[in-house]
């Protein structure tokens, strides 16, 4: 489960978008005030479509339209624990992310969410859990990657929740 030095590795087939709700509903589960997701994939491979399920597992109402950021690049959702959900993919230059306000959250009082930051990782704090969504020949896979240590347990415990959502569907 290990890749690159100081980091760990799952990856978890997605074979229908039912299987991405149950992500993030584990994900909703586990994480924790001040954590950082990173959510990478081609156009459409469902980064918006996990943050909702991330958004309806921390409470965020089905009434609450949670949409890309693309334009307005920051949406904030009140929920269990605040979500910040931002959208980097036309941001320029890691200089525009303090006028953001992202990096003042991260580790802090929110869960925050950012699409397309990979570029933007040192700027970030170089530390959570990036998730690599990518389409496969049955449906999707994520391949999460933990870098630092309060990634790695948030890595651990998403995955044993995303096995028991698995094994209570198969039970349920």
């Amino acid at each position: 489960m290990s890749g690159l030095p100081g980091t760990l590795e799952a990856v978890l087939p997605l074979p229908t978008r039912r299987a991405t709700q149950r992500l993030g509903a584990a994900l909703a589960a586990v994480v924790q005030a001040g954590d950082l997701v990173v959510l990478e994939g081609d156009l459409g491979a469902g980064k918006t479509f996990l943050v909702r399920a991330l958004a309806r597992g921390l409470g965020v109402p089905s009434s609450t339209a949670v949409t890309s950021p693309t334009f307005t690049l920051v949406n904030e959702y009140e929920a269990r624990l605040p979500l910040v959900h931002s959208d980097l993919y036309r941001l320029g230059d890691a200089d525009e992310l303090s006028e953001l306000g992202l990096v003042d959250r991260i580790g802090r009082d929110a869960v925050v969410v950012v699409e397309w930051g990979d570029r933007f990782a040192h700027a970030l704090g170089g530390e959570g859990l990036w998730v690599w969504l990518a389409y496969e020949e049955n449906g999707r896979s994520a391949r999460l990657e933990a870098r630092g240590e309060r990634a790695a347990a948030l890595l651990q415990r998403t995955t044993a929740r995303f096995s028991a959502e698995l094994r209570g569907s198969r039970e349920g």
